[in-house]
């Protein structure tokens, strides 16, 4: 019984130190530019590759913190701000006529940090705000516009930016009832006096 438990133990030490040594894989590529990998060469081109231990971890050094030049690198910066939302025009929003002003507003979860900027970008057109973060867009053409906010940083990178909004600038029409000048009525016409008889 006690030579039966030192052969389970002998072979259970040869198959962990099995596990443990390196395994071959070799690698190659078909006529067709595929990439394939086999633990036997499945092609005359085919190149060993050593694979490390299945329980060994070797750190990179950006997991370390240290850069390809061996300098530390900081942590990318977390966002100043927790959210930017536009308020002013709503999505969806509809303007009558031609020559529509539309003032543009947007809610930003924090303080704007020095040298950043914010700007909305109209159908993808940059459009700056005044110093007070102010926009009123001037001479809106007719038909539908996306709008979008965004805070840039000095470098003119993105920090933050908001969800797309569309409104939508229409003509004024007889037929439409949120027209801001109805035409008048027509005028109806006067009894015509009648000839004596």
């Amino acid at each position: 019984m006690l030579s039966v438990m030192r052969i389970l133990l002998l072979l259970a030490g040869l198959t962990l130190s099995l596990a443990a040594m390196p395994q071959e894989i070799y690698r190659w590529v078909d006529k067709d530019g595929v990439v394939h990998y086999s633990d036997q060469p499945g092609a005359p081109g085919a190149k060993r590759v050593e694979v490390i231990l299945p329980n060994s971890y070797e750190p990179e050094p950006s997991d370390l913190g240290v850069g390809a030049q061996g300098g530390w690198q900081p942590e990318p910066e977390v966002s100043p701000y927790t959210s930017l939302v536009i308020v002013q025009p709503t999505h969806d929003q509809v303007f009558f006529g031609g020559d529509t002003a539309v003032t543009v507003a947007a809610n930003l979860g924090g303080t704007l940090r020095p040298g950043h900027t914010l700007v909305f970008f109209l159908n993808g057109s940059r459009r700056d705000t005044d110093a007070g973060g102010n926009l009123t867009l001037t001479s809106v053409e007719r038909g539908t516009h996306l709008l979008r906010a965004s805070v840039l940083d000095q470098n003119g990178n993105m920090v933050i930016s908001s969800a797309q909004i569309a409104f939508h600038v229409r003509q004024p029409s007889i037929n439409t009832p949120q027209s801001p000048q109805r035409p008048a009525p027509p005028a109806q016409p006067r009894p015509q006096p009648q000839p004596a008889n």
